[in-house]
């Protein structure tokens, strides 16, 4: 509706994790070197968390698309609650050949065989799991067995961890120690500080115009103000309001969004319930779900 008023090629604020707009904050900017460090130099497994909504999944993408034509990299955007469940996956995604009478541990040799086989090659192997605190602690054990498959000096498996807080807090129970040891990178995605906010907004704005040089609707301070005291820098949740503001210009036929189109597009938004408790702990009136 008002990609075209707005001169968009394509639409802004879509909760989607495209890489087109993915925005180079420190902190963004730091998961994504240190996933591509530990995949070019082969170092082992990185581990990237931070709450719903903070752009985990879109640093994943970025690194899907840069480092895609020099890997051979496995995704797995579901749990698995045993280890060979997950093993199962892992080799049906990399097309190694099974036998139905293949025990757990023929499946663990297959992958070893296969790993070697591409060892010397120049294309690094990853194991890409998104929502990974949806795991067991079996199938996380798993992960560390198979990270033990390595050469006199290289890992022959790279592992990008990528989930919500909780799995931090997983990996820190005594009983996956061995598996924390052999993390050789963490980061935590936090919320985006205002400055970051308004960054965020042109960004995004700039990125889906037509013309880049010349982007046809912008926000004003005190509106990217409102916007930040409503979604405390959480990147789902902005998209979400820039989305409906953008829409409600289009209505109004303006194309400089201001706080009062910010606070009636935040009035109108059923999340906005229990606002007054959610301002004094400090947190986001709209709440984010799944």
């Amino acid at each position: 509706m008002y990609d075209t008023y707005y001169n968009f090629a394509r639409m802004p604020f879509e909760n989607t994790p495209n890489p087109r707009f993915f925005y180079a904050s420190e902190q963004h900017r730091e998961a994504l070197a240190a996933i591509e460090y530990t995949i070019r130099m082969r170092k082992g497994i990185v581990l990237v968390t931070g709450d719903i909504g903070s752009g985990k999944t879109t640093v994943g993408r970025t690194m899907l698309q840069r480092c895609g034509g020099d890997a051979t990299i496995v995704q797995l955007v579901h749990g698995h609650r045993t280890g060979l469940e997950l093993i199962q996956h892992i080799l049906r995604s990399l097309e190694i050949k099974t036998e139905e009478s293949d025990d757990h541990a023929r499946l663990l040799e297959r992958l070893e065989t296969y790993l070697k086989s591409q060892s010397n090659e120049k294309r690094p192997v990853v194991l890409f799991i998104d929502e990974a605190q949806t795991l067991s602690d079996e199938a996380l054990e798993e992960l560390r067995l198979i990270s033990n498959f390595d050469t006199n000096t290289t890992k022959m498996l790279q592992l990008v961890l990528v989930g919500q807080p909780e799995l931090r807090e997983q990996i820190a129970s005594p009983k996956l120690s061995a598996l924390r040891q052999r993390i050789v990178m963490a980061k935590q995605l936090r919320p985006l500080g205002i400055q970051d906010t308004a960054g965020y907004i042109a960004h995004r704005l700039k990125a889906a115009s037509k013309d880049p040089k010349n982007v046809a609707v912008s926000f004003s301070g005190e509106a990217i103000a409102a916007m930040y005291d409503a979604t405390r820098g959480i990147p789902r949740l902005i998209n979400v309001v820039c989305d409906n503001c953008l829409l409600l210009g289009f209505v109004k036929e303006q194309r400089r969004i201001n706080p009062v189109m910010v606070r009636q597009v935040l009035d109108d938004m059923v999340p906005c319930f229990g606002e007054s408790e959610s301002i004094q702990n400090n947190e986001p009136r709209l709440s984010l779900a799944g």
